[in-house]
């Protein structure tokens, strides 16, 4: 089953939901205006549409979005099209922001703002959330797209974040695996140094949420391996978080998945007052579809 009817499943009654009024900053790209098309002929979004409205009106002639489930806001340039992005999610009529064709950097100036922006938590993360025939549930990789290096406070909020993107997929019991090359602590290895201060710290204190580590990546998600080595902590191949403690092993986890897999994901960025899906121009059609489900069933919660 893909990724997006797993979401459907998991949460069926986000067809039935009220319609989330999506964002779309720069939206005159063809994959991104594919996706808001389905999403509007479902009933799933009303769209602001943030562009250049002459070049906008022109591609949108090659689509059948229903009239009344958009608005064009002109504005060619960049900046200005994420500040006004922004701006209506401030004035509480945007409830996602999607990106369309621009840097992402430019969208997260406006977001993290300190006079106008829209940030709700310390740090904003990235939670991809991963699809694998082989694993019965959704698994949850972070941060693998925004932070470069954890560290002791920003680990903390990485966690978080990812525990309330996979309560809001009905997982009970979230169990946050700590990734590393080992299950035991090596002093000269960094992260595994953070990282078991970081499991001794967050134990406990939320009795949905598990968080143990340092663990190798087949401890993590392998039961028998798990079994083999004779591993008796709260994780036992059932992980369903993996915290990267940096940018590079949680892109590769995602994008090895991907690739080599078999494997479908959706992604968002917490920690602003709304969820913001940022994909990358090579993400699928699947993938920015179903980030924007993800973001419709987020919203669900609120």
């Amino acid at each position: 089953m893909g990724i997006i009817n797993r979401l459907k499943t998991i949460r069926p009654e986000v067809d039935h939901a009220p319609k989330i009024n999506l964002v779309v900053v720069k939206a005159n790209d063809p994959e991104v205006l594919t996706c808001v098309e389905q999403a509007c002929k479902e009933g799933r979004v009303f769209a602001y549409l943030i562009d250049s409205r002459d070049k906008l009106s022109e591609s949108l002639k090659d689509y059948d979005l229903p009239a009344d489930s958009y608005e064009i806001v002109d504005e060619n340039d960049d900046q200005q099209a994420s500040f006004k992005a922004v701006e209506l999610v401030r004035n509480g009529q945007g409830d996602a922001i999607l990106k369309g064709h621009l840097a992402t950097g430019k969208v997260l100036k406006e977001v993290v703002n300190r006079e106008t922006g829209i940030r709700k938590a310390q740090t904003l993360s990235h939670v991809a959330i991963i699809a694998n025939p082989k694993l019965e549930q959704l698994l949850a990789v972070t941060d693998g797209g925004l932070i470069l290096q954890a560290d002791e406070n920003n680990g903390k909020v990485i966690i978080d974040n990812a525990a309330s993107v996979m309560k809001a997929l009905q997982v009970e019991k979230v169990k946050v695996a700590l990734l590393s090359c080992a299950e035991n602590v090596i002093p000269k290895l960094p992260s595994s140094v953070l990282e078991d201060k970081l499991s001794q710290e967050l134990s406990g204190l939320d009795p949905d949420v598990i968080v143990e580590g340092p663990l190798s990546i087949d401890l993590a998600l392998s039961p028998a391996s798990a079994k083999e080595k004779g591993y008796n902590g709260q994780i036992k191949g059932d992980a369903n978080v993996l915290f990267a403690p940096d940018i590079v092993t949680g892109n590769t986890v995602s994008k090895s998945m991907l690739l080599f897999g078999d494997s479908q994901m959706a992604g968002v960025i917490m920690g602003a007052k709304v969820p913001v899906i940022i994909t990358s121009r090579s993400s699928s059609y699947e993938e920015k579809y179903a980030s924007i489900l993800l973001a419709q069933i987020l919203m669900l919660d609120q």
